[in-house]
């Protein structure tokens, strides 16, 4: 009985682990409080949208010309911060994107979200 109790319960909190995993549920939009950085985001935006080869073309094509960005994340390690915004399109988009020492975007991704 009492293996029976402790299986049902290891399976009861995976279970309920499994739900609460992040990428089981979209997350939430926090304070911007760096609107500079959102507003240069989205114009990094537009400019791939316009940009035939550019490899997020497509997944952009669905969006406004000025890409409306929810600030989902802000991480910051060393010199480098990041930034994790949802961009409303027609299809939401999840929008990452790291700036070096110098203040100008390093690393600039979009995904399906």
């Amino acid at each position: 009985m009492r293996h029976l109790v402790s299986v049902l319960l290891t399976g009861a909190l995976a279970a309920g682990c499994a739900v609460a995993a992040p990428g089981e549920r979209p997350p939430k939009p926090i304070d911007d409080v760096e609107p500079e950085v959102t507003r240069e985001v989205a114009a990094a935006l537009s400019r791939m949208a316009g940009d035939a080869g550019a490899e997020a073309a497509p997944l952009l094509r669905g969006c406004p010309a000025a890409v409306p960005l929810e600030l989902l994340r802000r991480t910051t390690k060393g010199e480098e911060r990041s930034y994790l915004y949802r961009g409303r399109c027609q299809a939401p988009l999840l929008v990452s994107v790291t700036y070096g020492k110098a203040a100008n975007i390093k690393q600039l991704s979009v995904k399906a979200e």
